[in-house]
Formats: structure tokens, sequence, C-alpha cells
């Protein structure tokens, strides 16, 4: 018997860690001191660089070139008469504008090593500021990847009585790209915001993080449409730590293909008399994974609060997946608090009835698919927004 000597695998090269100085580019336009910088970088390479339970991130990011994202004005008034002219959002590379950014990390702090990264190595960013009385427009904006690696910082603050409407889409490129975009932002006392965000992000790897703070007797409705991109994390949090604060979230999801998208709602209730409704419903196809995780966490002070969370899936075909973990925390006495979850399939019924009535069998299922949707289009803080999102919808869905 002869033995056959095996050459040992050779190891897994990996690149390394972009450093500070590349992720900046020399770039000296920021406000942001460097010893910030450098403190946000060393938290990120101390820290886990998972992408959360669920998501595995196979992109080789390291490797990508560090650009800007591109900001664009929306005319939203050919959709909405009483919306504003476009409005140009002011660059956090503005002195004072780059200082309110780095001070809101004291109030929301950085969960995820990946923020960290982004404080660490941004070179644009956008703020957004409605003053205290203002009742503005609505106003919209478009933001576009251009591929490699885009640090997107965003600040939105809206004063004492203000109220404030904003629309915001992104768009994907093909090109190899991990866009990582952390939104922050103040509602304050008695204030309104009604924000729309509308994801198509086309073949890009996007991290979304939204964290908003609620003032006292304030009011916030948020509308995510996320309906495309390869690998899509998002995840949103929400502070009601003053009295009378109420939070309104909805979530429509539609995967198709090899899609990917995890989605994460954290809404934090510390006060007397506030309320959260987070409503989600999620159309899958094809080989795509969708997963949404939601917690409400209601904290001693939390008496005489109410909150509800519900989320709902159709599944379009047997190779898609789709998982749904509600959760409540309830730590308050004096409240009302529930929520819901299902999973289902197409009704053969309901296809066979449409048939029947002359529809073919891809308008039977588009009808089915509206109308699991209708009553969360009904929740669209805009009234353009339903006929926007049609015709994305419908191009998901046709077979």
């Amino acid at each position: 018997m002869s033995l056959t000597a095996v050459p040992a695998p050779l190891p897994r090269q990996t690149r390394p860690l972009p450093s500070l100085e590349a992720l900046l580019g020399g770039s000296s336009m920021s406000p942001i001191p460097t010893p910030f910088r450098k403190s946000a970088y060393d938290r990120f390479m101390a820290g886990d660089h998972g992408f959360g339970r669920y998501s595995r991130l196979k992109l080789d990011w390291k490797g990508l070139t560090p650009r800007n994202p591109t900001f664009k004005a929306l005319d939203l008034r050919p959709l909405d008469p009483g919306a504003g002219a476009p409005v140009a959002p002011r660059s956090l590379t503005e002195p004072d504008a780059g200082e309110a950014f780095r001070t809101a990390r004291s109030r929301f702090g950085t969960p995820s090593p990946w923020e960290d990264l982004l404080e660490a190595g941004w070179r644009d960013g956008i703020y957004m500021r409605w003053p205290a009385g203002q009742t503005g427009k609505p106003v919209g904006m478009e933001v576009t990847s251009p591929g490699g690696l885009v640090l997107e910082p965003m600040l939105l603050e809206v004063e004492a009585r203000a109220e404030a409407t904003l629309f915001i889409r992104w768009t994907g490129s093909e090109s190899p790209s991990l866009h990582l975009t952390s939104l922050r932002g103040r509602v304050g006392d008695g204030a309104r915001l009604k924000l729309v965000l509308l994801h198509e992000g086309l073949g890009s790897h996007h991290r979304i993080s939204n964290s908003l703070e609620l003032g006292r007797d304030a009011s916030v409705e948020v509308f995510c449409a996320w309906l495309g991109g390869k690998w899509t994390v998002a995840r949103v949090g929400a502070e009601l730590s003053a009295p009378g604060a109420s939070w309104r979230e909805t979530h429509l999801i539609s995967t198709a293909g090899r899609e990917h998208l995890d989605v994460d709602s954290q809404v934090r209730m510390a006060a007397r008399h506030t309320h959260s409704d987070i409503q989600v419903k999620t159309v899958a196809d094809g080989d795509s994974r969708a997963i949404f995780t939601g917690n409400l966490l209601m904290e001693p002070e939390a008496v005489q609060s109410e909150a509800y969370l519900s989320d709902h899936v159709l599944l379009l075909s047997k190779g898609t997946r789709a998982d749904s973990i509600p959760g409540l925390e309830i730590k308050a006495a004096d409240v009302k608090a529930s929520h819901a979850a299902s999973v289902g399939q197409v009704d053969e019924e309901q296809s066979f009835y449409l048939e029947s009535r002359g529809l073919a069998p891809a308008q039977a299922r588009r009808l089915i698919v509206v109308g699991f949707l209708k009553s969360l289009m009904d929740r669209a803080p805009m009234p353009f927004v339903p006929d926007m999102l049609d015709p994305i919808l419908e191009a998901k869905v046709s077979p």
C-alpha cells in the first residue's frame, strides 16, 4: 500500500480592512475633527462585523473604491399640486451642519460597527431642518449609489410645532457596491413629520439605519416601500421618551428573483400616553428571502400607552422564504398591546374564481396581490404614493 501526500488547502485570501486614510482619500472638506473620526474607526475595528442573525454579506467590499453619494432634489408638483418647489438639501460638509450630525451621536449612539465606519469615513451627506412653527410643503429627494463603497449620513431636524413632509427615493447601481446609510433625526415637541422611503436598489448591497427621537406630543408617520435590491438590510428605530409621542410605521415589501431583504424595527416607549402602530405586508416571489423582525418595548414609565404590531406575508412561489418574528416586551401596567402575524400562499379558490370570470392567470394573480396590499397603501401619507408604486409592483409580480 502506498501513501499519496495530499497538499494542504491554501488559506483563504482576505483583503485587509481599509485604513481611515484610504476611506477619507485625503479629503479636507468635512468639518468633523480627526480625533472624532479616529475614535469611530477604532470602534469599528474592534466591533463585530456581522450584519445580523439572518443576513450574511457575500461581497468582498474591502476592495471597493470609496465614493460620494449623489443627491438630487425631486420636483413632486406634477404628482402632488400641494408640493413645494424642489429644495436642494444642505451638505453636511458645512460647519454647523457637520457639528449637528456629530452631536446627534450623543442622543442615538452607534449600535452597529457599520455606523462607526460611516462616522469615520463619510465625505458628504445631507442636512434638512424645519424651523420652529413652520409648515413645510412636501419636498422630495433622490439618492443614487454610483457603485463602490458609499458612506451616506443624513440628519433631519423638525423643530417644535413644525410640520414636515419628505419623500426620499433610493436607486442603486449594477456595479459592485456597498451602500451604508444612517438617517438620524429629532422631531421636537408638538411637531409633525411625514416620511416616505422608496427603495429601488437594483443590484446594490445596502444597509440602512433609521433612528428618530420624538418630543412631547410629537407625531411621526414613516411609510417604507422596499421594492428592489440584491441585498438590503434595514434597521428602523424610534425613541418615544416624552409623553404623548405617536409613532406610525408601515413597511410594504416586495421581493423577487434571488433578492434578500432583512427589516428590523425596534420601538422603545418610555413615557405616558405614547402610541405605536406598526404594520407590515410582504409579497415574496422567485427564490427570494424576506425577514421581518419587530420589537415593541414598553418601559415601566409607559403607563396608559398603546402598541400594535402586525406582519402578514403572501408567498407567490414555492422557492421563496419569508420569516416573521414580531415581539412585545411589556414592563408597564395599564397598557394596551397586541401583535399578529401570518404567512400564506395565494388561495387557489380565489384564483379559480377570478379566472372563471374571464381573467387570465397573470391578471388574477395581480388582482390578488393588489387586494392583499390595499389596506397598507391606504396608510401612505402622500396621496400620489399608491399610483407611483402600482407599476413597480406590477412589474415585480408579473410571472
